[in-house]
């Protein structure tokens, strides 16, 4: 075992990035290096190539692996992957059994360990920082929709994984009911992630235009504004995003604070300033004082993944 040192990984659907954490505390992960899963028939494969390249091929290192799927048994299934996980296989090449935890709960890890200035406000409360006894909700949107809550228990913060993305989409505008409509007619499953998710711009796109098709979610951020049928997608996706946050606070208690991360949100952040956003996510009756006093905030850095998978370990 090399002292002090242990390895972490951040596997994704396309790619996965590995880093060395250990030594100083808080430092962030270093020996960054990413792989395209296109190029390895394998996870180990992928994964001996970095331990050669850092030379640490002989290495017994503690782990944790940040998975985009459900953390489950032995063998792992990447979501939207080829690839698949063995801790079994994992651990023959570091000569100590991995931890594993799904990616959005590395996500909500890794808001532990983040300065202030990692934060941007979104209209309502201000971002409270992280704190003994708070419950917090972590959103991901990007290729699929992450979701993790940070929950407060036996005097620390607990990542508590979910699949909550892969619940059933409920329509409540004329828009929203287009839209599931056209993705139904073709046959699919309505989940909350058909919409919120890079495909899901794509897909609303293609919904409320009749039919015509845009070739990446960029052209339809990017567009908001000028395309009047851009202007609509965004817009539902936003306040549908606002009413799905409203959900998860009432689901995880999380009173102290929701985070969205992803590139996608982070894209979007003018549109999430707007009135829409605040007004589907307190559009509960019952709750309306409790929800308007919930912060939101974007999350300004792409490395969350890692960084978690680094708290993990000094939390183990």
């Amino acid at each position: 075992m090399v002292a002090g040192v242990a390895l972490v990984a951040d596997i994704g659907r396309q790619t996965v990035r590995f880093g060395l954490a250990g030594g100083e505390d808080g430092a962030d992960p270093r020996d960054i290096q990413r792989f395209s899963n296109s190029d390895h028939p394998t996870f180990t494969s992928a994964l001996v190539s970095y331990l050669s390249s850092v030379g640490l091929r002989d290495a017994r290192l503690p782990s944790v692996l940040a998975v985009a799927g459900a953390v489950r048994g032995d063998l792992i299934n990447l979501t939207g992957s080829r690839w698949y996980i063995s801790l079994a296989g994992v651990e023959a090449v570091l000569r100590q059994r991995p931890m594993a935890l799904n990616e959005c709960a590395a996500n909500a890890l890794a808001l532990t360990r983040l300065p202030p200035t990692a934060f941007t406000a979104l209209p309502g409360p201000a971002p409270r920082p992280i704190a003994p006894g708070g419950n917090y909700a972590v959103i991901g949107v990007g290729t699929g929709l992450g979701v993790a809550a940070l929950i407060h228990a036996d005097g620390r913060h607990v990542p508590v994984q979910s699949e909550a993305g892969h619940i059933g989409f409920a329509a409540q505008t004329a828009d929203e009911e287009r839209f599931a409509a056209f993705c139904r007619a073709r046959g699919g499953l309505v989940e909350v992630e058909t919409l919120l998710s890079a495909n899901g711009l794509l897909l609303a796109y293609e919904a409320l235009s009749g039919g015509k098709k845009l070739s990446t979610p960029e052209d339809v951020t990017r567009n908001a504004g000028r395309d009047p049928v851009c202007t609509a997608v965004v817009r539902m996706f936003v306040e549908h995003l606002g009413a799905f946050v409203g959900d998860l606070a009432l689901t995880f208690d999380a009173w102290d604070g929701v985070y969205l991360t992803g590139a996608i949100a982070r894209a979007l952040e003018p549109q999430l300033k707007e009135p829409g956003f605040r007004r589907r996510m307190e559009a509960r009756p019952s709750f309306r004082r409790q929800l308007a006093e919930t912060p939101v905030a974007l999350v300004n850095r792409s490395d969350l993944e890692l960084i978690g998978a680094a708290a993990a370990i000094r939390n183990a």
